[in-house]
């Protein structure tokens, strides 16, 4: 028991060191945001003292699923790619733990050690892991006056969450939309109107109507039959994405739609026009006219968990250290932020921080390009079909065997 008091001690000594350097850090940060805001405004404008700035906004929990006891929120600058804020919910205190087990939970010693505890208490939210995601944004928006924007990939996900609530819904109902028949409603198609939706917002921004137009041309080319073609809302001229425009351009007749991939027959696509219908309202599109993603967050998301396996549990002090130097890793680069952090840098280490800058500026301009994006989407799309098929091979099985 002494020598966990000892460590308490001592980890309680860096992270208030470390507080100094955190607020550091972000100062700088902000300062960088400031002088960027200031020489896109207009000179009347350069000199308030509150800015209107678009963020990105996104929480990450500490353990997977939906039981964790800490979950952070973390606030990045859509300009500048920079982290000005974050916040930790904690629904644990290991030293409350450790004093109930010692003194007695509901003892007047306690009740005394507690009072004085209150303060330095890590345990700050009750409530369900779930919603400290919304606890995170409510703190962080409290202390701040800044507006924050839609993420494209997380308003894309919705779609997809949507047709498989179609899909469950209709089965409930006894009607099957879904499956792995061609012109079914199954998980590969789901996942390529996804795509189509997200590339629709994105080709068409800051334009919400153009947005909205295509990504009803994206639905209907979908259902579209040589008996019946849907291809008004599909762009004209000889550079369309659209088979059959791009055909009527060059004064052809258009192929046939039979080799088309993904393809929804009238009575589908009559099921889920609702879920379009309320992923391309105005108010939703307004929030995406960036046309910005939550890619930085999920950067800085990695780093913490590298420097804190989510693996191993540990108290809110020792995850904030964690924290604290990915933000300044993410930031300024291991180099800057190692040189920052350590007064005296010596060789080694700093050989290892800029290995590890080359290395990860190296990995984010090949990820950035046009052929490692589509073999992560194939991957993504052949993960997706396995998956299905796996299920269904098992669901076989369970009925053989009540059979």
């Amino acid at each position: 028991m002494q020598w966990i008091k000892i460590f308490s001690k001592c980890l309680y000594k860096l992270y208030e060191e470390k507080q100094n350097y955190k607020d550091d850090i972000l100062q700088v940060a902000r300062k960088i945001i400031r002088q960027n805001q200031n020489e896109l405004a207009s000179p009347s404008d350069q000199n308030n003292k509150i800015i209107d700035i678009t963020l990105s906004y996104d929480g990450t929990w500490q353990k997977r699923g939906h039981t964790s006891l800490y979950g952070i929120g973390i606030v990045v600058d859509i300009l500048a790619g920079l982290i000005i804020d974050y916040e930790i919910i904690s629904k644990y205190c290991p030293e409350c733990t450790t004093a109930k087990k010692d003194l007695g939970e509901h003892s007047a010693d306690f009740s005394i050690w507690y009072k004085a505890h209150k303060t330095e208490c890590s345990e700050t939210y009750v409530g369900s892991s779930n919603a400290m995601e919304v606890k995170a944004a409510e703190i962080l928006w409290t202390r701040s006056v800044e507006n924050c924007e839609e993420c494209l990939n997380q308003v894309a996900k919705r779609l997809g969450t949507g047709l498989r609530n179609k899909v469950k819904e209709w089965r409930s109902k006894g009607v099957t939309i879904g499956g792995r028949k061609d012109g079914s409603l199954k998980e590969s198609t789901i996942l390529k109107l996804t795509n189509f939706y997200r590339k629709a917002i994105k080709d068409n921004v800051p334009d919400v109507q153009k947005m909205k137009t295509a990504i009803f041309a994206s639905l209907f080319h979908t259902s579209s039959t040589d008996k019946a073609p849907k291809h008004n809302k599909c762009p004209t001229g000889v550079t369309s994405w659209c088979f059959y425009q791009r055909a009527l351009a060059n004064n052809e007749k258009p192929k046939s739609h039979s080799p088309m991939k993904a393809k929804l027959p009238a009575q589908v696509l009559q099921k889920i026009l609702p879920v379009y219908q309320r992923l391309a309202n105005n108010e939703l599109l307004a929030r995406c006219v960036s046309g910005k993603t939550q890619n930085v967050n999920e950067s800085i998301h990695s780093v913490i968990w590298n420097n804190c396996p989510k693996e191993t549990f540990v108290s809110k002090k020792r995850l904030e250290l964690a924290v604290i130097s990915a933000i300044g890793e993410f930031n300024f680069g291991c180099l800057n932020n190692l040189s920052v952090e350590q007064n005296e840098l010596n060789s080694e280490s700093g050989d290892i921080a800029q290995r590890r800058d080359k290395r990860r500026i190296a990995q984010s301009e090949s990820r950035g390009t046009e052929k490692w994006k589509r073999k992560r989407i194939s991957k993504k799309l052949s993960k997706s079909v396995n998956n299905t098929k796996i299920f269904e091979k098992g669901k076989r099985m369970v009925l053989a065997n009540f059979n």
